[in-house]
């Protein structure tokens, strides 16, 4: 596992890489952990038009899905820049240990190579569609293989 968090995957299309990263993400062993997002509407209003399940299954660019599986070891890049340097969308971390409110990696390419982070939750809005919503996740995405334009 090892000599592929040092590479990555380039496809064309995000539903390949999401495919390729199911797979691979499928087929190593180690600590599993899924973790659920929280979508409430931005608009009170909203709530009665758009259910939880509709907004669930939703799936805009630049967001991780309702459901992220993380296993110890996955490479993932972020999705947000965080505000320490080291969690930004360049270097790529690799998860060392999951917990339930946050999630703790080494960072394994870039200028902070090696040291520990810890990733919060933290509230997404995309701003792709007729309505708003925000998705309070984490905004890691598996990454053993990525689109050529990352989001």
């Amino acid at each position: 596992m090892e000599w592929l968090c040092e590479r990555a995957i380039l496809t064309p299309k995000n539903g390949q890489a999401a495919a390729i990263n199911d797979t691979l993400l499928t087929s190593f062993e180690g600590e599993v952990m899924v973790y659920a997002s929280i979508e409430p509407v931005v608009n009170t209003d909203d709530a009665i038009n758009y259910p939880v399940e509709f907004l669930n299954s939703l799936k805009p660019s630049g967001l991780p899905h309702h459901k992220l599986i993380l296993r110890v070891g996955t490479p993932v890049m972020l999705l947000r820049n965080l505000k320490p340097l080291q969690l930004c969308k360049g270097p790529r971390p690799k998860e060392k240990a999951l917990h339930r409110n946050v999630v703790e990696a080494i960072i394994i390419t870039g200028c902070a190579l090696g040291e520990s982070v810890f990733v919060p939750r933290i509230p997404l809005i995309p701003n792709d569609l007729p309505f708003e919503f925000k998705r309070i996740h984490f905004p890691p995405k598996v990454c053993f293989a990525m689109t050529i334009k990352k989001v």
